[in-house]
């Protein structure tokens, strides 16, 4: 397969599944992907050498896939698959989406938050043109030299700037910027100012937001000097976490080893509500530091786990034959508790759906609730 083939046939299946946004197709072709992926890759996580088998490597890096460049911050070596990604090149679909929301023009100054391979900062590139600029930050050394190797090959990306840099920091000197897209999960609550405070007033800012309890939705803050709103994008994404707010994952086994054991029943059928991501998003909110897992059978949840890595709270929630729950609780948050009265009240508001949310960030904190007139769904 050409690069030429390449690029027709990505651009092809975006625009035959409506994931191609008006416009982009030439953008697509400008920048070919595979300019951009390394040799070594994976995908599902399956290891693919564009040496020895260079068909199946074209076939990846032009479909609409994430291809997994980097795990457990370069510590397990190409073709070991490690525990946890740490770069990664997103879906097209979901890099033409997130830049079609982000409204960039000609002459824009852009600050890009998780360089990864680099692919992301050119097609940013193209869409300022050669009078806006672009800065893209990395926090990973050995990531950020990359991408600037391959964003200044000729033809290079001359209007591009790579820094190594912590990224909640921003990159004050560089602003003001018209708009701000973050490819790493915010964690809730926890949106950089830097970020509100470094953007031209009516800037945009696009990132991620993630609980612990569930990735979180695509938000688009608009700024207004140290403040900004937001709106809750009805696109689905699922980005990595900065290397800085990773927590451990939890057990997939019943772990009731804090102290004495709490048994009941509940008439709240549990399942769906951890499955369903608005309601699950209802519990994150007011769930902070706490994790689930569902075990499914033919395709229905039967079993779930919530747990809190930081007090070592743990629940077993499974069916007991019948309509009701079976909950067994440890530890010192009684969280099938807290996430019981959390679903009740996300059922009396009328059960907003995840889009539903609006968001404002000011100095003095964060907030996020369902908008007023939010309909049931």
């Amino acid at each position: 397969m050409s690069t030429e083939q390449g690029v027709r046939a990505l651009v092809a299946a975006l625009d035959s599944a409506g994931d191609l946004p008006a416009g982009f197709g030439p953008l697509l072709e400008r920048v070919p992907r595979e300019k951009f992926i390394p040799d070594r890759i994976w995908v599902d996580p399956v290891p693919i050498d564009r040496a020895t088998d260079p068909e199946r490597w074209h076939r990846a890096v032009y479909s609409d896939t994430s291809i997994v460049t980097q795990f457990d911050n370069g510590r397990t070596c190409w073709p070991e698959v490690g525990d946890r990604p740490t770069c990664s090149a997103s879906m097209p679909s979901v890099v033409a989406g997130m830049l079609d929301a982000l409204d960039v023009h000609p002459g824009h100054t852009v600050l890009e938050i998780g360089t990864g391979t680099g692919y992301n900062a050119a097609l940013l590139s193209e869409l300022v043109g050669p009078d806006g600029s672009v800065v893209t930050l990395d926090i990973d050394h050995g990531i950020a030299e990359q991408a600037r190797a391959r964003l200044t090959a000729d033809p290079g990306f001359p209007n591009v700037r790579t820094l190594t840099s912590d990224a909640t920091n921003g990159a004050s000197g560089h602003d003001p910027f018209d708009r701000t897209i973050s490819t790493m999960a915010v964690p809730l609550g926890r949106i950089p100012l830097a970020w509100i405070a470094q953007s031209a007033i009516g800037g945009l800012v696009l990132t991620p937001v993630r609980a612990d309890l569930t990735n979180g939705p695509l938000i688009l803050f608009t700024a207004d000097e140290n403040t900004a709103t937001g709106i809750t994008l009805p696109m689905g994404v699922a980005f990595m976490e900065s290397r800085t707010d990773r927590t451990p994952r939890p057990p997939r086994t019943p772990r009731h080893d804090h102290g004495p054991v709490d048994e009941t029943t509940s008439d709240v059928d549990s399942l769906p509500m951890l499955d369903d991501p608005s309601s699950r998003w209802a519990l994150a909110v007011a769930m902070p530091s706490c994790r689930y897992d569902i075990d499914y059978e033919g395709g229905k949840p039967v079993r779930a786990w919530l747990h809190d890595p930081l007090t070592g709270s743990h629940t077993t929630i499974t069916k007991d034959g019948t309509d009701r729950c079976y909950i067994r609780q440890s530890g010192p948050r009684h969280l099938w508790d807290e996430a019981e009265i959390a679903y009740r009240w996300w059922d009396t508001t009328g059960r907003p759906h995840i889009t539903d949310w609006q968001w404002t960030i000011t100095p003095e904190g964060q907030h996020t609730r369902p908008r007023s007139g939010a309909t049931k769904r």
